[in-house]
């Protein structure tokens, strides 16, 4: 049974009232049968554009969507898509139709193509339903029958065929979108479905780069992405081709068990489902295999494929039109995801005052992964140690331990004014023998204790100078001395 909320049944009864059809379709549909809350509501109407801004001229309407043949209404607090019937949307060019059954027809998966009416209840054309009930929810793309002609022995032979190429030619991001739904949820892709994918892969190349963006990083973002990502390495090089290299390319070293693309898409299902972590780990080893180096015992080596990775990633994040601000952290993170990152807690805090905590935790995070991933036994040494760290940086970052010298509780303006220095020289010297000691003993990072040792190295310094200073009057003296004439006696001439 599908229940409405308030809101989305209020939007409906207005366009009924003002004598439309109303129907609550797509993905909203699909997650009302599967006892979810969806948050996004769809609506398609046989209204023409200016009919659903004149029956919803009481409420507040934007028409940031009005290109694609979408009106956005709040009703209550809730926005709600609200279009007419649309035979095709590609880009900003919108075709539209007269009936719901064309409208349907264009979405692509069967669950998708899914309708639901007040009046009619559920409309469903293609048995998207049915690929909801079970354990194993099921990917079907919507076909259509096709009529072929051909001979045999001279005479003319009809022959039907379901083709469901249409759904992914109109849109090749759907193929990916199949895939994603996979990574989120666990769905499995109906084998027509998935030969009609591959078969027609060659689509990407005029797909919207931004839909594809979005695709991908639903798809790494996926709770079960490192099957996915594993099971259709075949689809997504067809996306970026930089990963073909690295599918089943042998690594010939004892600290990995698989191959390059295994180790990634391992990598990113172990990483925290962070966009920026995700994705730098989806690229991280991508230069591998243009860096591996067999030696003479035949094991492999990888110089230079964090610089590598980089430069491939960034090509890759030009071409998709990744963020420029997430861009930029992921090619940092790949750069530097072999970094070595000490257990020391004084060694650390000297690694956050250089790289900054915020990066450092993420890169600590990506290690992490990393290295989980490069084995079955996930949890090595190597493991618990960045572990260790990790907690460690996480316990100095809550309890504001001082890791950089501008955390001091003192400065050298109040040095200086306390009279305990009386030059800036002096004032660095002091204040970096200070950070030196709290760094040690994070407890002392307090005024009247670092007052203390800077008043009493202070004393320190004086009696060292007065003790120079007397030790210097004494070698004057010796030197004095030495000056001075010496007389001996004479001996006596034996006569």
């Amino acid at each position: 049974m599908i229940i409405l909320p308030p809101q989305v049944t209020e939007a409906v009864n207005v366009l009924e009232n003002a004598g439309y059809d109303a129907y609550v379709v797509g993905s909203c549909v699909r997650e009302l049968l599967m006892g979810n809350s969806p948050q996004d509501f769809d609506i398609v109407t046989n209204a023409e554009i200016n009919d659903i801004l004149f029956a919803f001229r009481d409420y507040r309407i934007s028409d940031e969507g009005i290109q694609r043949g979408e009106i956005l209404v709040t009703v209550v607090g809730m926005i709600i898509s609200i279009s007419p019937y649309r035979r095709e949307v590609v880009g900003n060019r919108v075709m539209y139709a007269d009936k719901l059954e064309i409208d349907l027809a264009r979405r692509g998966f069967t669950m998708d193509a899914m309708a639901y009416s007040t009046k009619e209840g559920l409309i469903d054309l293609y048995g998207g339903k049915g690929c909801l009930v079970g354990d194993v929810k099921r990917v079907v793309a919507i076909g259509e029958n096709i009529t072929r002609t051909s001979k045999e022995n001279g005479k003319p032979v009809t022959e039907t065929y379901y083709d469901m190429s249409r759904s992914f030619t109109n849109e090749p991001s759907r193929i990916l979108r199949a895939i994603r739904y996979c990574a989120e949820r666990e769905f499995e892709i109906d084998e027509a479905t998935r030969a009609a994918m591959r078969q027609n892969v060659s689509c990407f190349e005029y797909a919207e780069a931004k839909k594809v963006f979005s695709e991908l990083q639903r798809i790494v973002m996926g709770k079960y992405a490192t099957k996915v990502l594993i099971e259709y390495a075949d689809i997504l090089m067809h996306v970026i081709p930089e990963i073909e290299p690295c599918v089943g390319f042998e690594q010939r070293t004892p600290y990995h068990e698989f191959t390059v693309w295994e180790h990634i898409a391992r990598s990113v299902g172990f990483a925290v489902p962070v966009p920026a972590i995700r994705f730098a780990m989806f690229f991280h080893d991508i230069g591998k295999p243009d860096c591996c180096y067999i030696d003479s015992k035949g094991q492999g080596h990888f110089k230079g494929h964090g610089e590598r990775g980089r430069l491939l990633a960034e090509g890759i994040m030009r071409r998709m039109e990744f963020d420029r601000a997430l861009a930029d952290e992921i090619s940092w993170l790949i750069y530097h995801h072999d970094v070595k990152i000490p257990e020391d807690r004084k060694a650390l805090k000297e690694l956050i005052r250089k790289l900054g905590p915020e990066d450092l935790k993420n890169l600590l995070h990506c290690e992490i992964a990393d290295n989980r991933a490069k084995k079955q036994n996930t949890e090595t040494e190597d493991v618990a140690r960045l572990r260790n760290s990790l907690a460690a940086l996480n316990e100095i970052i809550s309890t504001g331990e001082c890791y950089d010298i501008s955390q001091l509780a003192v400065t050298k303006r109040e040095l200086l004014e306390r009279r305990i220095v009386t030059t800036d020289r002096e004032a660095d010297e002091l204040i970096n023998a200070l950070f030196e000691i709290v760094l040690d003993k994070p407890s002392f990072n307090t005024k009247l204790m670092l007052f203390d040792m800077a008043e009493r190295s202070k004393q320190k310094a004086e009696e060292l100078i007065a003790a120079r200073e007397a030790a210097l009057r004494e070698k004057e003296a010796q030197k004095s001395r030495l000056k001075e004439p010496v007389f001996s006696k004479k001996k006596k001439k034996k006569i």
